[in-house]
């Protein structure tokens, strides 16, 4: 006996059994329960989801001994002849083949007579949309007022290029893309049911692959069958779908995840070079970050994962936190025009990667902005050798002992950016004023401090560490020779890679340079 792929043995014949549609089919049967049933059916939507399926069996509904029925027997003559495709009363035509004129002109003909047996003449034009326009002219009479025993079915998967006087005659019915749990089930209940291994994750990841296709699925499932001799495990699918690993994806996102370049791009050209392709090594790991936010923000509700994969990823995930791996998540999305938009999908894949990569030192910087780095207090003074000296016990650190450095040292936790502002100013205090005076390179610092609002936040700072509370600030130019050294410094420091990466991921402004005291 010749054997039946699995896409025609499972083709579902009752309505029940159609996956994923559950909006179409109870509309369907609320007209067929309620005798409301159009002459004109558009059923449009995705390959392989059930829609000439769903057309074939409101075929035997309303032709059905016992009908017309939203339960069609399937045991009467009139629906064994429909689910075997030798009805005379229920007519199917390829409009991807019969595209002309006189195939609509022949078809109409046959609709003259009344059916041969059966209460409806059922017409189902699969891909309506690649008839001519001529052909869609000359259906435009026959379905908006058809004999009352035809009932017309077309099916497509692009509307849109249904003309609008077709569309507007008939009802029309989208078919969803199939969730991907469903299939996964579906596929299961398959194995079991003919007697063949498929591991879970196997399956999850044929559904994920078929994307929302039910047939395709099934088409992938006995391409795997064939090759793995009935038991289909992650090594065939990786090795028939080109699938990578899950944990290679893993180690992969973990390497990007702590900033190493060097690493992830090794990792991201060794599957290149394993023959996987660029697009499906995007898409697995933007699953597996999708996967590890899930894991992070409930561990008990990430269902999809076997337990060698929960035990892999969870590391990861708990490491790292929802929020971090979140944002790492969008920042991977935004990669995905980026391998659409470019003939070099290798390569585009790649930077991609290098991308992500720089997310460690990019939440440095944001962590550092926000205040949430504990900094090393400025110095009070230094002395010929260069290293850092503790405030005199003769002056008992009160506000003659450089103001200005222990002012910003107390602001460098809470306030860093007004802490670098009175850094680069040179602070004394008269007469219980804290006078900030600024070069003229520095007076966009000046102007910073002057506003209102930094201005009485260092009030208040001022009369914490130093016992005053008013500031005035100035501008001199007879200071510019004080920081004439610096300036070349500060602009070397401003064209550093990294702080133009942060600029151009955070936004905002240059407000001080400070030295790394660590390395000074």
């Amino acid at each position: 006996m010749t054997y039946q792929v699995l896409a025609r043995s499972w083709r579902p014949q009752r309505f029940d059994e159609i996956l994923g549609q559950d909006a179409v089919v109870q509309t369907l049967r609320n007209a067929l329960t309620a005798d409301t049933l159009g002459h004109a059916y558009l059923f449009s939507g995705l390959r392989g989801v059930g829609k000439t399926t769903a057309a074939r069996l409101l075929a035997k509904a309303v032709n059905c001994a016992e009908g017309p029925t939203p339960e069609p027997c399937g045991t009467c003559v009139s629906c064994r002849e429909i689910a075997d495709g030798v009805s005379l009363d229920a007519v199917e035509l390829d409009a991807a083949t019969h595209t002309g004129v006189d195939d609509v002109r022949d078809l109409q003909e046959l609709l003259r007579f009344r059916p041969t047996r059966d209460r409806f003449r059922v017409v189902i034009v699969d891909e309506v949309h690649m008839l001519s326009k001529a052909a869609f002219n000359a259906l435009l009479k026959s379905i908006e007022e058809p004999p009352p025993y035809v009932l017309w079915v077309f099916a497509t998967t692009e509307r849109h290029k249904v003309p609008a006087t077709i569309l507007s005659r008939c009802q029309q019915l989208e078919f969803r893309p199939v969730a991907a749990d469903l299939i996964t089930a579906r596929l299961l209940q398959i194995a079991e049911h003919d007697g063949f291994s498929l591991e879970r994750s196997a399956a999850e990841t044929i559904a994920r692959s078929a994307e929302g296709s039910v047939r395709d699925a099934l088409s992938l499932l006995d391409q795997l069958r064939a090759f793995a001799a009935d038991r289909v495990d992650d090594e065939a699918v990786a090795a028939v779908l080109g699938v990578p690993r899950f944990e290679a994806m893993v180690e992969l996102v973990a390497a990007l995840a702590e900033g190493e370049s060097s690493r992830g791009l090794e990792l991201v050209r060794h599957q290149l070079s394993s023959g996987h392709d660029a697009t499906v090594i995007y898409q697995e790991t933007g699953r597996v970050l999708r996967t590890a936010v899930h894991l992070a923000l409930d561990p008990d509700r990430e269902g999809s994962l076997t337990s060698e994969q929960r035990e892999f990823l969870s590391p990861l995930a708990l490491s790292h936190g929802a929020d971090a791996l979140g944002r790492m998540l969008g920042l991977w999305v935004e990669q995905e025009s980026l391998l659409r938009d470019t003939s070099n999908r290798e390569l585009a894949l790649e930077v991609a990667a290098l991308r992500l990569a720089r997310w460690p030192a990019v939440q440095r910087v944001e962590e550092l902005l926000a205040g949430n780095h504990q900094l090393a207090p400025a110095p009070a003074s230094t002395g010929g050798s260069g290293e850092s000296t503790p405030p005199s016990p003769a002056t008992g650190g009160g506000p003659a002992a450089d103001p200005g450095g222990r002012l910003a040292a107390s602001l460098w936790e809470s306030e860093p950016r007004i802490a670098g502002a009175v850094e680069a100013a040179e602070v004394r205090l008269e007469d219980g004023v804290v006078v900030l005076e600024y070069s003229p390179e520095s007076r966009g610092l000046g102007e910073f401090v002057a506003d209102a609002d930094v201005s009485g936040r260092l009030e208040l700072a001022c009369r914490e560490v130093l016992g005053t509370g008013a500031v005035r600030v100035e501008v001199e130019g007879t200071k510019a020779s004080t920081h004439h050294d610096r300036t070349g410094i500060d602009e070397q420091a401003e064209q550093d890679p990294q702080l133009q990466l942060a600029l151009k991921v955070l936004g905002g402004e240059v407000v001080a340079i400070r030295p790394d005291r660590e390395s000074s």
